[in-house]
């Protein structure tokens, strides 16, 4: 039986947290990400770009998870630690489209002038 669109999310979220390549069973190869900092498109490239921003994760707050249709839609608060110690609070929300047991696309929203910022600093 294929897996709802919340139960794909969460087995994307719990691999993500792991620390495990896991979460790479739940998204389509040619899956595409767009946010307010990158894009990318394709798995290889979306786990390049989780590669270097999950270390900077020190946490998140789940506000709200929405399933509607084949979309999860999220709010949450994520506390992020730059490469120089910086800490920002990123008020984000997902949108995660799922289609047979898998993530199609990812788009991300985020006030992200100061993310901006930091990142242009550390390079």
């Amino acid at each position: 039986m294929e897996k709802t669109p919340m139960e794909v999310f969460q087995a994307f979220g719990e691999g993500l947290m792991s620390g495990t390549d896991s979460w790479k069973e739940v998204v389509a190869d040619n899956v595409t990400f767009t946010g307010p900092v990158d894009q990318t498109k394709g798995l290889d490239a979306f786990a390049k770009l989780n590669e270097s921003f999950m270390p900077m994760m020190k946490g998140n707050e789940m506000k709200q998870v929405v399933e509607a249709g084949n979309f999860v839609i999220t709010q949450l608060l994520m506390d992020i630690e730059m490469p120089n110690g910086k800490e920002l609070k990123l008020d984000m929300t997902e949108w995660y489209e799922i289609n047979n047991g898998k993530i199609q696309s990812i788009k991300v929203y985020y006030a992200a002038e100061e993310f901006r910022k930091e990142i242009s600093i550390n390079k």
